[in-house]
């Protein structure tokens, strides 16, 4: 029986990619997803699908927060660097530094656009859409990067 909390539950060639990427991005490692492992303290991990694929998924005390599958590898290991690059921007960008979030938003779009433009430009695009969704207003709209 697989134990989600004590057993590795990422395949071998994904964590190398994963690693790979992230590096190139000099990520720490406090802010890479758990890799292989469950957790359920809102800190994002990685596992390999029984039914074929791959997730990354976050929960809290029994509570599923989000959970992303597909069977793309590219397109988990660009999921996977977009949770990066917003670590690593809050990182460096706390929230209690003024015009923090513009400039958490602008390094993650360069983070990203350093490993695959097109990954950066997938992200600007789904947070522009997801920002406009959730009625945000335009001053809010034009701290996000513009794409050269």
């Amino acid at each position: 029986m697989v134990d989600p909390l004590n057993d590795d539950l990422l395949d071998h060639d994904m964590r190398r990619r994963i690693l790979e990427v992230t590096g190139r991005m000099g990520a720490r490692p406090e802010d890479l997803p758990a890799l292989g492992q469950a957790h359920e303290d809102a800190r994002p991990f990685c596992w390999s699908a029984p039914e074929d694929g791959w997730h990354l998924t976050v929960r809290e005390r029994d509570r599923l927060l989000s959970d992303r599958h597909t069977t793309d590898p590219d397109e988990f290991v660009s999921w996977v660097a977009e949770s990066v690059a917003e670590r690593i921007a809050l990182r460096l960008h706390p929230p209690e530094q003024p015009g923090f979030r513009a400039a958490s938003w602008h390094a993650q779009y360069q983070l990203l656009r350093g490993i695959e433009p097109a990954w950066a430009d997938a992200w600007l695009a789904a947070t522009r859409s997801a920002l406009t969704a959730a009625g945000a207003e335009r001053a809010v709209l034009d701290m996000l990067p513009a794409p050269p």
